[in-house]
């Protein structure tokens, strides 16, 4: 190809732009077109469908200027099997250059601009932002018949930014330092959180804003936009199931004790039993008993039934050498919580023997 005549080039890895493209699959937006923007140094898409939309960013080796549309599904066919740098250019036609061959598509001058959402709530740093989110997820609801549930809460408070989330048998949620303009809560479907957490992890990273006005909700960063329509239900109160006090406050080591809880995953629930300076783990899989022992420091009593992948999902999510476990009793809800630290707290409910 002669590129000498091109109005914009791209040069940019496959695999990153395949991941960008993907991201857009996932909105599944009821439209098949997408639009390619060349810029110096940088391939930008965009896409829109009624209130949804999204903008991705990527760092490229790339001159000129150029916006058109190009089918999505042309687009991830053409990646499915790329690795190496990939070479876009415009010149009349849209031409791909892959490491397999050439690529030419016809050229439909486009341009799509995201809307505004005027109204600041909080700005944070994406990497804290992704941390909280990863945390999180596992507890949301993932059935849309869960609607209050279906999503992650990010409620602007103070100094920060909470993001909350809830499946009806566990809780968790996780304070980050943000700027915080003005006290609101936001509620982000499951769907968009996902989406979130996945452009987070693929664009450079850089400062959010969090914007939200009566009818749409908006993240943006330096290299990404996405923009939905806001909820019109609500996140239900959970403070009211936050314990206000407890019987027994007991410290374990949390690699002692995921390993202990990994090994029961088989088992539909785990007894909690404390005997002395140890907490008895106790289940079974299949026609066998198991009992796992893991020591323990603190004041109290405790004896109690969980699910262990409930358990697993609140260790993971900490990082810190000790756990702090806050009992009250067996039908009340465990709180576990990183050694000193109020900024997140995960709250599993019993199982409840009969």
């Amino acid at each position: 190809m002669n590129t000498n005549i091109a109005t914009s080039i791209a040069r940019i890895r496959g695999t990153q732009l395949k991941k960008a493209v993907m991201l857009f699959s996932k909105m599944k937006l009821n439209t098949p077109q997408v639009i390619l923007s060349i810029r110096q140094g940088s391939l930008g898409i965009t896409a829109m469908y009624g209130g949804t939309g999204l903008n991705v960013i990527l760092p490229s080796d790339s001159i000129g200027k150029d916006d058109c549309e190009i089918d999505l599904q042309s687009l991830k066919d053409i990646l499915s099997g790329v690795k190496g740098i990939i070479e876009i250019a415009t010149n009349g036609s849209v031409i791909i250059n892959t490491e397999t061959g050439e690529i030419v598509l016809p050229f439909t001058p486009g341009k799509l601009v995201l809307p505004n959402v005027k109204s600041e709530v909080a700005s944070l740093r994406s990497r804290e932002l992704l941390k909280s989110l990863t945390k999180l997820l596992p507890f949301s609801a993932t059935s849309e018949n869960k609607r209050n549930l279906f999503g992650v809460l990010a409620e602007a408070q103070g100094s920060g930014l909470r993001l909350v989330a809830s499946d009806g048998f566990r809780l968790g949620y996780a304070d980050t330092t943000a700027v915080v303009m003005k006290e609101e809560s936001i509620m982000i479907p499951l769907y968009f959180a996902k989406l979130l957490q996945g452009i987070l992890k693929l664009v450079p990273e850089g400062e959010v804003s969090v914007r939200a006005d009566k009818t749409a909700v908006k993240f943006q960063g330096d290299y990404f936009e996405m923009v939905f329509p806001r909820p019109d239900f609500d996140f239900p109160d959970y403070r009211r199931i936050l314990p206000s006090g407890f019987k027994s406050e007991l410290k374990v080591n949390r690699e002692e004790l995921l390993e202990a809880i990994n090994r029961s995953l088989g088992a539909e629930k785990v007894r909690f039993t404390r005997e002395g300076g140890v907490i008895n783990i106790t289940g079974k899989i299949g026609e066998g008993n198991f009992v796992h022992k893991v020591s323990v420091a603190g004041e109290g009593e405790m004896r109690a039934t969980y699910n262990p992948k409930f358990l697993k999902d609140a260790l993971v999510a900490m990082d810190t050498e000790l756990v702090t476990m806050g009992f009250v009793e067996a039908n009340s809800p465990l709180q576990l919580t990183p050694e000193e630290e109020d900024a997140e707290k995960y709250l599993v409910m019993p199982i409840r023997d009969f």
